[in-house]
């Protein structure tokens, strides 16, 4: 009985009335069509789980099942074409699988013929059936998915077209399409899924006998996926009437079910179990601390990641409306940047959160950075508390109090001058850099002219740094500037209180010395802030000086573009009379266009060359210069015949904008448009010099007269035009262009004066007399914003004292110090603004009694208090309990009784941390890994390791970690590093979680590292199955590295939950090692479960810069969990402690 359908009998004598399809919507007797498709589908889906030998099982059915050779060669007439008959099989896989089927197929069948093809366009045949014939000629004929994809136009026929005239050539055809293939599998065909692709396309179109789909994963992301796959077996009616297909998915899932039943064949590790014999895998979970330096990082990350989520550092709300639908994007973005800065901090300054120039792979790049973040942080806050005394003192001046808004003002100053000076010392440093960077640069290109031209790495550094200076520079003029507007306002104010208290009566006698002192001080003041703004405006003065000198160097050599004069000659002749009477006129007009031109160019000559005291020309500056623009526009449209459709728009809209009375001189700009609408050349009349040459040269094809008569005479007469006209072309286009980058050179003028105005104009407003209010509640109020500031500033100075601690500690930064107080190590301290530490017991105890250093006896404020947490650099190694525990249940693998830590002792583990990495350090992690790597190739002599992380950036930071330590290592990302990866030099292949690794073989590997823990266990699996897998001949060990004291911590807790509870197991509190007895078969059912539930496109985010997708009920665990879950361990430890 065909698919779909049941028998209907008659009640009272049981015949056959008909046969009913509930599906088809069809009623009908005779089931003969239905049972011929279903008989035409030969093959199905073979989507065996990862690891159990696809690949094998195809080839095993290639080498068994042969096509009668009677049959090979032969002519097959298929669909109305002659098809060439083989006994190949045609398979198709992603290109990175290319080279492993190769070779597998030369391991375990060597006698088969194999050919890759790589495309139509590759292929070296002198015929078309030469090409076939090779092909029909292998065993296994090999292409890929781009392939398959690059062929469409050739497999599909052209579109029927009426012709005057039959095809002089014969359309190339594919050769993929001109075989009928014994067998066509579609390997990892989960690519096809849409079946709308241009590899789908063409994969329905290949004749064949048999077809097979091979998939471990044949859902991607919902059952309609497996559309493709039916499309591409020709399954009818499934494949031709999508509704079938709709209903059949929505409502039909019984039939869904023994359809794919049917056709497809599946087996898990967990059905085979007892038919394989795997090496054991143990999996370990590494944790690890940060150091000193990642520790501050984080910390001051996760403070951000809070502030910025409306929480407190415990994760709850600040205020009462807080909803995770307002703040989920926020909290997914801060949990990619936390996640990442577990990894490294440089995968999170690639995301715009810090310097862009210059790399930070190294700790002490990244602790360089954190300096000069800390830096600006306090130059920040120190103006920050300037500025708000400046404004507290402009609400007590102008009356009894100005005295004290004086002195207030004179302190301020004094913080001022001190901040210029440095940064004046700042600036000349940083000069000098740069000049030695670059006579450094200067003299290796020297040496590199002498010597081969061998690299070009060493330039692209010296490029690199002398980029990195040359921002320095930028940077601290920037922090001179601002500091040099603090100082301006200061000396300002001052002069200001001079003038108040010499004027006020009450305050100072006219007559008297006291009078003239303070008329003196005025003075002084106000010529040292005249003089100090002259500084500011030094830059942009200097810039605008520079240009306008430039132009009136031009200007007096007259060495600006010229526009020829355009002459139209006397000789023509009848046919092209009229042609060359409008182009005379057309000439007349750009003549006259062309002395407009030099008219208003010296109009915008002599406004630019006015002095810059002069502010009243700016506006007519600008509306000249567009006007400029604008009528060489015209003139480039009356030579070429194009119009300039940006310039176009650019003066309709300052037209309007001016016909509105708005815009710079109004009515300037609207004089200067009706001079140039009368200007300029009508397109309708005049058409433009290159249409006068069409013209003509159709005229010169119509006189054919070769005789020497008029005809002759008149087309020599249109030539010579054509060649004028022509000549004309080049010289005015040559013209126009100079005229384009002359008015280039006037924005440029024009703008350094606008901006140097609008300096100007800002230094004056910064001066301005104070408007709000200036009642005692507001100064209360300004002195508060004042208190807060300051704070922020004692903070930022505590805090960059403990960096430069860190900076100076080097590599013992982490390690324990000793408390003079109490004379014990301690971890947990308290480091002061001037660079002491204590344990934090006795600095609590003693602040409160003395408020000073225990060292130096400074005062201190709570502020200047900054705390340190010195955690030493120790591995931490667990059994991962959702995976290793109780493997003496497990019956398919071989498993030492003695359990997982009589295997790796505590001592192995202590060999692999005391490994010795001369040279800077890449952080926590990297380091590790590095680490545990070297000691592998001692413990563990060619042992070859895959990394996986879900961040492609942080694989460029582990390469340049191995190449500084020589190990050996490939990548997916590269074109060739599957096949490197075979060679006995390389010892690690890194995988990250968006490449598409679906079948990839790496058995000859025996360890996985997983650089951090994952929500979604999928993502992992498919990065351990490339291991796991029938081929492996060695144990396996899987190494989970997760960063104690973060984000990772709650993944990983939130990771193992979810698998405890997908083995029928409840998670309780703190997973413990012994509290779970799990079965090698319960866990490999736990995988399955997980990796036929995860949709694989949406584990990832759609971000291409971010990690796995999570889900929005999972982010405050993530974030959140790990502080939770410590202060419930703290209670209880304290209340065992009472007990």
């Amino acid at each position: 009985m065909p698919h779909s359908f049941e028998t209907i009998r008659d009640e009272a004598t049981g015949a056959v009335q008909f046969y009913l399809s509930r599906l088809y919507h069809l009623v009908t007797t005779d089931l003969e069509p239905f049972q011929a498709a279903e008989r035409s589908v030969v093959g199905g889906i073979l989507a065996e789980e990862m690891g159990l030998g696809k690949t094998l099982e195809v080839i095993g059915l290639v080498a068994l099942h042969r096509r009668e050779p009677s049959l090979e060669r032969t002519t097959v007439i298929e669909n109305g074409e002659e098809l060439l008959g083989t006994g190949a099989t045609l398979i198709v896989t992603p290109d990175s699988l290319r080279g492993q089927w190769v070779s597998e197929i030369q391991r375990h069948a060597p006698h088969l013929k194999v050919k890759y093809y790589a495309g139509r366009r590759h292929a070296r045949f002198d015929t078309e059936d030469d090409l076939r014939a090779d092909l029909a000629s292998q065993d296994i004929v090999i292409t890929t998915y781009p392939t398959l994809s690059s062929e469409v136009h050739y497999a599909t026929k052209p579109p029927e077209r009426s012709r005057r005239q039959e095809r002089k050539y014969e359309r190339l055809g594919s050769p993929l399409t001109k075989i009928s293939w014994w067998r066509v599998c579609l390997d990892e065909a989960q690519m096809i899924e849409s079946g709308i692709t241009g590899a789908a396309a063409v994969a329905k179109l290949l004749p064949r006998i048999n077809a097979w789909v091979v998939t471990g994963t044949p859902v991607k992301n919902d059952v309609k996926d497996l559309f493709g796959l039916l499309c591409f077996l020709h399954y009818e009616p499934y494949a031709s009437w999508a509704h079938i297909w709709r209903d059949l998915t929505d409502s039909h899932k019984d039939l869904f079910r023994s359809l794919f039943g049917n056709i497809a064949l599946r087996h898990t590790k967990q059905l085979v179990r007892h038919e394989l014999s795997l090496p054991p895998q143990k999996r370990f979970v590494i944790t690890l601390p940060f150091t000193a330096v990642e520790e501050q990082y984080y910390s001051e990350l996760f403070r951000n990641m809070a502030k910025a989520c409306a929480m407190d550092v415990d994760g709850a709300p600040l205020n009462n409306d807080w909803s995770l639908d307002i703040y989920e994007t926020d909290m997914r973005t801060w949990l990619n940047r936390l996640r990442q800065a577990a990894l490294h901090p440089e995968i999170v300054q690639r995301r715009g959160n810090g310097r862009k120039l210059g790399p930070m792979r190294t700790v002490d790049e990244v602790l360089d950075a954190m300096l000069e973040q800390s830096d600006n942080d306090i130059r920040t806050e120190l103006r920050a508390v300037l500025h708000a005394r400046l404004v507290r003192g402009q609400m007590l001046e102008n009356g009894p109090r100005v005295k004290e808004a004086l002195e207030i003002w004179q302190n301020v100053k004094k913080h001022a001058s001190s901040l210029v000076d440095e940064c004046r010392l700042e600036v000349g440093v940083s000069l000098k850099e740069l000049r030695a960077s670059r006579q450094a640069s200067s003299s290796n290109e020297n040496q590199a002219d002498e010597a081969d031209a061998g690299s070009s790495g060493d330039g692209d550094l010296d490029e690199a740094e002398d980029a990195i200076i040359n921002s320095r520079v930028g940077e601290a003029r920037s922090r001179l500037r601002h500091a040099l507007e603090v100082l301006h306002k200061a000396t300002f104010f001052c002069a200001n209180a001079y003038f108040q208290i010499k004027s006020n009566l009450d305050l100072t006698d006219p007559d008297s010395e006291d009078f003239k002192r303070l008329q003196q001080l005025e003075n002084a003041e106000y010529d040292e802030a005249q003089k100090i703004r002259r500084e500011i405006l030094s830059e942009a003065h200097g810039k605008a000086m520079s240009l306008i000198n430039r132009l009136e160097r031009q200007a007096r050599t007259q060495d600006f573009a010229e526009i020829p004069e355009l002459v139209s000659s006397p000789v023509r002749g009848l046919e092209s009379a009229p042609t060359l009477e409008t182009l005379e006129e057309l000439y007349g007009v750009l003549n006259d266009q062309a002395n407009l031109i030099d008219e208003w160019r010296e109009a915008v000559i002599r406004l630019l060359s006015q002095t810059l005291i002069d502010e009243e020309a700016e506006e007519d500056i600008i509306v000249y210069v567009q006007a400029l623009r604008a009528v060489v526009a015209d003139r480039q449209d009356a030579i070429s015949g194009l119009e300039n459709a940006l310039i176009k728009h650019e003066t309709r809209v300052a037209v309007a904008t001016a016909e509105e009375g708005d815009g710079p001189a109004p009515e300037k700009l609207l004089a200067l448009h009706q001079l140039r609408q009368g200007a300029k050349p009508s397109s309708e009349r005049h058409g433009s010099l290159r249409r006068a040459i069409v013209e003509l040269r159709a005229i010169a094809s119509r006189l054919t007269d070769t005789t020497g008569g008029r005809a002759g005479a008149e087309r020599e007469i249109v030539n010579r035009q054509i060649r004028g006209i022509q000549a004309n072309i080049k010289a005015q286009t040559k013209a126009a262009t100079a005229l384009e980058r002359e008015i280039d050179r006037f924005t440029s003028a024009m703008n350094a004066r606008v901006e140097y105005y609008r300096q100007l104009q800002a230094v004056s407003d910064s001066v301005a007399p104070y408007e709000g209010s200036k009642d005692e509640q507001a100064v209360i109020g300004c002195m508060a914003g004042e208190e807060q500031h300051r704070k922020k500033l004692d903070s930022a100075n505590a805090k960059h004292r403990y960096l430069l601690n860190l900076k100076e500690a080097g590599t013992q930064s982490n390690e324990p110090r000793l408390c003079i107080i109490c004379q014990s190590n301690f971890i947990t301290g308290v480091l002061t603004v001037c660079g002491h530490q204590f344990c934090k017991d006795c600095m609590r105890q003693w602040y409160r009694a003395h408020r000073n250093c225990p060292m130096c006896k400074r005062q201190l404020r709570l502020t200047e208090l900054h705390d340190i947490t010195l955690k030493p650099r120790e591995l931490k190694l667990h059994e991962d309990t959702a995976t290793s525990a109780s493997q003496e249940a497990n019956k398919g693998r071989a498993v030492n009784s003695n359990g997982i830590y009589s295997q790796f002792s505590s001592e192995k583990l202590s060999q692999i941390n005391n490994v010795e990495l001369t040279g800077v350090s890449f952080g926590t992690k990297v380091d590790s890994i590095v680490r545990h790597i070297m000691w592998l190739r001692e413990s563990d002599p060619g042992a070859k390791s895959i990394i996986f992380t879900q961040y492609r950036s942080f694989l460029s930071i582990l390469g340049a970690a191995f190449n500084r330590y020589k190990i050996g290592y490939s990548s997916i990302d590269q074109p060739t590093g599957i096949q490197r990866f075979q060679d006995a030099g390389i010892e690690v292949f890194m995988l990250h979680g968006r490449a598409q690794s679906s079948g990839l073989n790496l058995v000859n590997a025996s360890h996985v590292f997983l650089c951090e823990p994952l929500m979604h266990t999928a993502l992992e699996l498919q990065a351990i199955a490339r291991v796991d897998r029938i081929g492996q001949k060695n144990e396996t060990t899987v190494w989970l590295y997760l960063i104690e004291g973060s984000v990772e911590e709650s993944i990983y807790n939130l990771s193992v939950k979810r698998r405890i509870e997908h083995m029928g197991k409840d998670s309780k509190g703190k997973i413990k090692a012994s509290a779970f007895e799990v079965a090698e078969p319960t866990l490999e059912a736990a995988n399955t479960l997980e990796l036929e539930q995860a949709s694989l496109t949406r584990l990832m985010s759609k971000d291409r810069n971010a990690g796995e997708a999570v889900e929005a009920a999972d982010l405050w665990e993530c974030l959140f969990g790990r502080v939770t879950r410590r202060t419930t361990t703290s209670a209880a430890v304290d209340l065992v402690d009472d007990e």
